[in-house]
């Protein structure tokens, strides 16, 4: 009995400890926590060159209390590195700065000419916590200048720009976002890479084509347009919800359709020393705009010359972009991986060479259209 007396105020006393501890813990708050009234909140970074020197632009997210208070500023520090320049804004900035939540890092063509994009990066990889999920663009011209241009829907630039890389979804010339993640898997792979092009003018800021980054170097390696982009999206499987604009043969009028499914695959082959790939591309489209006024929606002749258009016309823009690629010997569409998968003992032969292998490969194409729905119906399935 009384073994179980003191076993008893043993729990009883470890119970009271526990709510205790547990207390002071919730009381106690966060040790380390700020108030938000000390923080500068850094949305967006720019890396520029003046001259030998790095110039580094911050757009802080200073803010309040009340959300309807807070505003954005710019600050603009030089050094001959990041961490550097960074350290340079407690000459300039009283509240302390937080990396956590930047949204956009830009990158001059000047800069990316200068040094290697895995030394403009570093710094927000290992030093900063900042999300991988950040979108990184390069400008021609000034990076600071995008920053400065408030966007059409009067957002902060660097939130608007952020939410703008995302619209390679709706139009097949722009490439897919990439982020401070990507960019780090990318580099470790030793693969080349695009990165969204942002132009700054009169009318504001305006994605056009991308930047093409050498896996081998890290170094800006030049500009794709926004023609090449379109065949690299196909190559991707990124078409999904875009538009194919293709003219009927007879007439010249044009067809517009929309981008409903597509699938895509690349097929490697390696017979000794020989290796080849083909392209296989398998879309369903839907006729969205139609300016061929003779033309029967429903009847197979209108609907195999519909399919036939966008065919060739899918056809011609991978070819054009392969060209490209080819030319500059840069593989951005994942041939190597599939080479490097299929064959390892291929891979093996050309991985240090692979640069000059994917210039000279035999790569055909083969695109397969469906025309789901041209917005027609027959006599009577309409009406009421």
């Amino acid at each position: 009995m009384t073994a179980f007396i003191f076993r008893f105020r043993r729990i009883r006393l470890l119970q009271k400890c526990i709510a205790g501890w547990m207390a002071c813990a919730v009381l106690a708050g966060c040790w380390d926590s700020r108030e938000i009234e000390d923080l500068s909140i850094i949305l967006g970074v720019a890396i520029d060159m003046d001259q030998d020197m790095l110039e580094l632009t911050y757009q802080h997210l200073i803010a309040q209390k009340k959300q309807e208070n807070a505003y954005t500023n710019i600050t603009t520090l030089y050094g001959d590195s990041i961490q550097y320049a960074s350290r340079e804004q407690a000459k300039q900035v009283a509240r302390a700065p937080l990396y956590n939540f930047i949204r956009l890092v830009l990158i001059s063509d000047q800069a990316l000419r200068k040094w290697r994009i895995d030394q403009l990066l570093d710094t927000y990889n290992r030093s900063y916590k900042t999300s991988r999920n950040s979108v990184v663009m390069v400008v021609k011209g000034s990076a600071k200048e995008a920053l400065t241009k408030t966007g059409k829907h009067k957002d902060i630039p660097s939130v608007d720009l952020r939410d703008l890389a995302k619209n390679s979804a709706l139009n097949e010339k722009i490439p897919p976002k990439i982020t401070l993640g990507d960019i780090s898997i990318r580099i470790s792979q030793g693969a080349d890479f695009l990165i969204q092009r942002l132009d700054t003018g009169e009318g504001g800021n305006r994605l056009t084509g991308a930047a093409l980054i050498s896996g081998q170097t890290k170094k800006f390696a030049g500009w794709l347009d926004e023609e090449d982009i379109s065949g690299i999206n196909w190559m991707l499987g990124n078409t999904e919800g875009t538009v194919v604009k293709a003219e009927d043969p007879r007439t010249n009028h044009a067809m517009v359709f929309e981008v409903d499914k597509v699938k895509r695959k690349l097929i490697p082959r390696a017979n000794g020393q020989d290796i080849s790939f083909t392209v296989r591309i398998k879309t369903a489209l839907n006729l969205n705009e139609n300016r061929v006024v003779s033309a029967d929606l429903l009847k197979e002749p209108f609907l195999q010359t519909a399919r036939e258009a966008a065919q060739e016309e899918i056809k011609e823009s991978v070819l054009r972009s392969l060209s490209k690629l080819r030319k500059e010997k840069a593989d951005v569409a994942g041939f190597r991986t599939k080479i490097k998968t299929d064959y390892p003992e291929a891979w093996d032969r050309v991985e240090n060479n692979w640069p000059d292998t994917f210039s000279q490969i035999p790569i055909d194409v083969l695109v397969d259209v469906e025309v789901r729905r041209t917005g027609a119906y027959s006599k009577g399935a309409g009406s009421p």
